[in-house]
C-alpha cells in the first residue's frame, strides 16, 4: 500500500480556534486526498470525534482554545484510551515549548510541532503518524 492510499484511510482532524490557521491549514493538506474535520473549540472536537465511529484518525490539535483546551482533551483521550486507540495527536501550539514541557502529554501524543508550521515536516509527520 502506497503513502496515498494509506493516508486515505484516515480523517484529518485540525482542531484549532484561529479560523485563518484552520483555513491554511486545510488548503496546506488537501493534497494528501484524506478526509478533513475541522473543530473551533473543544466541544466540536467531542462531535467530530462522535462521527468517527472508531476510524482511523490524525489530530492535529491546538493546545490552547475555548472551552475544553488541547490539555483537557488529551486528558480525556488518555482517561478512555480504548474508545481514542484510532487517533493519533500532533499537538500544535503558538506558544513557546514550555507549553508541552509537561511530562504526561508525552505519553499520549505522536508529535509536537510549533506555529508557524513548515509544511513539509508536517506532511512528513502526518505520514509517519499513518504508519
Amino acid at each position: 500500500m502506497d503513502r496515498i492510499e494509506r493516508l486515505e484511510q484516515y480523517t484529518l482532524i485540525i482542531a484549532d480556534d484561529d479560523p485563518i490557521h484552520r483555513m491554511l491549514l486545510n488548503i496546506h493538506f488537501r493534497e494528501l486526498k484524506m478526509n478533513i474535520e475541522e473543530a473551533s473549540n473543544g466541544e466540536e472536537l467531542l462531535e467530530v470525534f462522535g462521527k468517527l465511529q472508531g476510524k482511523p484518525a490524525i489530530l492535529i490539535l491546538d493546545l490552547h482554545m475555548p472551552d475544553i483546551d488541547g490539555y483537557d482533551v488529551i486528558k480525556l483521550m488518555s482517561a478512555n484510551v480504548d474508545k481514542y486507540k484510532n487517533i493519533k495527536t500532533i499537538v500544535l501550539s503558538g506558544s513557546s515549548s514550555l507549553d508541552i514541557d509537561k511530562d504526561w502529554i508525552h505519553d499520549y501524543v505522536f508529535g509536537f510541532v510549533e506555529k508557524p508550521i513548515n509544511k513539509i515536516e508536517m506532511i512528513e509527520m502526518i505520514t509517519e503518524a499513518a504508519i
